[in-house]
């Protein structure tokens, strides 16, 4: 026979359930070829590197079978699934041992365990015939009260031996129902752990939106400082324009209405003010609203943290409860060999009612205690099959918390994308807000193009008329030059209009100077005195963080794994190690 590649074995009872073998008897014969049925689970995907092989009970992995045949392949893969299929052995490879128990297993081509079958041995036809044969040259004469009491006794053997079969068909129904919740329980974890990957997905994402909505609020923050250093711009150029405004001589009208401009600038600039301040208090409270989501992810990361825990006991208590039913199975078998040795006694007892009396009662004194010890071993193995039981409702209480416990972890996420979506309209309407304010600066921008353009014209036409009022002077001073008294007249007429009007404009430029004197202040009044905040360091790793609150430095110190008996960071070791190294401390 061809050589098989060594592969380890897969025990979980779902693969053992993929492939059912069918009629199976207690023994076969030696000396004929034997042939095993069976049939294929929808899930098994057949083959032609599958094979059968005949293995000796307590095997232990894929290469202790005795012998092998391959699985023939069928033409419709979909048709292999319903039908039954055979492996036929030949009697020159079969087990020559008469004493061990074997059981056919199926293994596919990556050399899985996909299907086992019920123990069997294999034993001669004659011996097979022998329980049947009855000597006839034997006479054997005994009392009818030897005889009474030799029948009663084979009776209650009888009675003991069906309550036997009873319990044991009881027990292996329970063992089937184990198995089952096994099963489920597995398929349950399977799913619970795609729960927990995806619950780990949706976390990521929302703390790449977190980031992205903290990016938007830092940029939003250098935008109102540029919006301040533009108004702080504005306003000493408006001061500059007023005080050229006021130095300079012009019309009254042109006064008026340029310093009624102002005003209308002076309220717009208070409307922005309040406009900024609203937007401030808002920032303050989108930067608190954003704080508290961060506390509530680093708590849903806790109880994740905690889930995962739970997830890894209730892990090694599922291993514990398979090993548990491999040992149950392993017992199984052993009560097959009891009721085989029952069946035996049972048969040398009908063969030995001929025999002398006094070898009859050493026999069944040996069988009663048998019996006994039978019935102790039945004992003590319903009392480990509650034991399973029990085990088996505790894991099941735990799985339903954990299950009650995801549901939580999902509406908190669930909640958490909500806020994120009104922080996310929240974010819009700053931004519609902020673009509303550029079109207001790039109109006062605008405005005060304007005013500096009418500031130059009127500086230009005040040269003007200075230049003017020059001429007429020296016109003037010519004309006292030539001594006539009109002239004199009208000289001392011009230097009392000229002595006037400078006074006339002193006092002009002093009233609107002291009416105007307090109507512009800047922002730097308005703003508080900045206070020198303390910079706050961390304790664990004694980082420095200017600029956060306690409450931000307590979630930075919260967000450590840090060992509570040798206060030693562990960010970078995993959960396992982390808890190897804590429970080192506590041994």
């Amino acid at each position: 026979m061809e050589t098989l590649t060594e592969a380890g074995a897969d025990l979980s009872p779902p693969a053992f359930s993929q492939v059912v073998f069918i009629d199976i008897p207690q023994a076969y014969p030696r000396s004929a070829p034997i042939t095993c049925r069976f049939t294929l689970n929808a899930a098994l995907q057949p083959s032609s590197r599958d094979w059968v092989g005949i293995f000796k009970v307590g095997w232990s992995s894929a290469k202790d079978y005795h012998t092998f045949v391959w699985v023939e392949p069928t033409e419709d893969p979909e048709a292999s699934q319903r039908i039954t299929r055979q492996a036929v052995f030949k009697e020159y490879y079969l087990p020559k041992d008469e004493i061990e128990f074997y059981q056919f297993c199926y293994i596919d081509s990556v050399g899985q365990v996909r299907g086992a079958s019920t123990p069997f041995c294999f034993r001669n036809q004659a011996e097979q015939n022998t329980g049947s044969l009855v000597d006839d040259e034997l006479l054997v004469i005994t009392t009818q009260d030897q005889v009474d009491q030799s029948q009663r006794e084979k009776a209650e053997m009888q009675t003991e031996l069906d309550l036997l079969r009873v319990e044991n068909d009881a027990l292996r129904s329970a063992l089937q129902k184990e198995r089952k919740e096994i099963n489920s329980s597995m398929e349950h974890d399977e799913q619970r752990v795609t729960e927990i990957t995806k619950l780990n997905r949706e976390m990521d994402q929302i703390k790449e939106h977190n980031d992205k909505l903290k990016q938007t609020l830092q940029q939003q923050l250098k935008e109102n400082d540029r919006l301040k250093e533009k108004m702080a711009t504005q306003q000493t150029e408006q001061e500059m324009l007023n005080q050229s405004l006021l130095s300079s001589k012009s019309n009254e009208d042109k006064y008026e209405r340029v310093l009624a401009k102002v005003n209308q600038l002076k309220e717009e600039r208070d409307e922005l003010r309040t406009k900024v301040d609203a937007q401030r208090d808002e920032l303050t409270k989108l930067n608190a609203k954003l704080r508290e989501q961060e506390r509530e992810l680093s708590k849903t990361n806790d109880r994740f943290q905690l889930l995962q825990v739970d997830y890894q006991s209730t892990h090694k208590e599922k291993e514990k409860l398979t090993v548990e039913l491999q040992r149950l199975q392993s017992l199984t078998c052993s009560i097959e060999e009891v009721k085989r040795e029952n069946q035996e006694l049972c048969r040398r007892l009908s063969q030995q009612e001929t025999s002398p009396q006094d070898d009859v009662k050493v026999q069944y004194q040996g069988v009663t205690r048998q019996l006994q010890e039978t019935q102790a071993k039945l004992a003590s193995e319903k009392e480990e099959t509650r034991k399973a039981r029990r085990q088996a409702e505790v894991f099941q209480s735990e799985l339903e918390d954990a299950k009650k416990q995801l549901k939580k972890v999902s509406e908190m996420c669930n909640q958490e994308k909500s806020i994120n979506g009104k922080y996310e309209m929240q974010v819009k309407e700053m931004s519609g807000l902020m673009a509303n304010k550029d079109i207001l600066i790039e109109d006062n921008e605008k405005r005060v193009m304007l005013w500096t353009l009418e500031k130059n014209e009127l500086v230009r036409e005040n040269e003007k008329l200075r230049g003017e009022i020059e001429k007429l002077r020296v016109v003037y001073t010519s004309l006292g030059d030539l001594g006539t008294p009109a002239a004199a007249s009208e000289s001392m007429y011009l230097q009392h209009d000229d002595i006037g009007a400078p006074v006339r404009e002193t006092s002009a430029n002093q009233n609107p100077q002291r009416h105007q004197e307090n109507i512009y202040e800047t922002l730097d009044s308005i703003r508080p005195p900045q206070e020198e905040e303390p910079v706050l360091v961390c304790r664990h790793c004694q980082e420095s963080f200017p600029g956060i609150t306690e409450n931000e430095l307590e979630q930075h110190e919260q967000s450590h794994r840090v060992c509570p008996f040798c206060t030693m960071i562990c960010d970078h070791m995993e959960q396992s190690v982390f808890e190897d190294h804590v429970y080192g401390h506590e041994l």
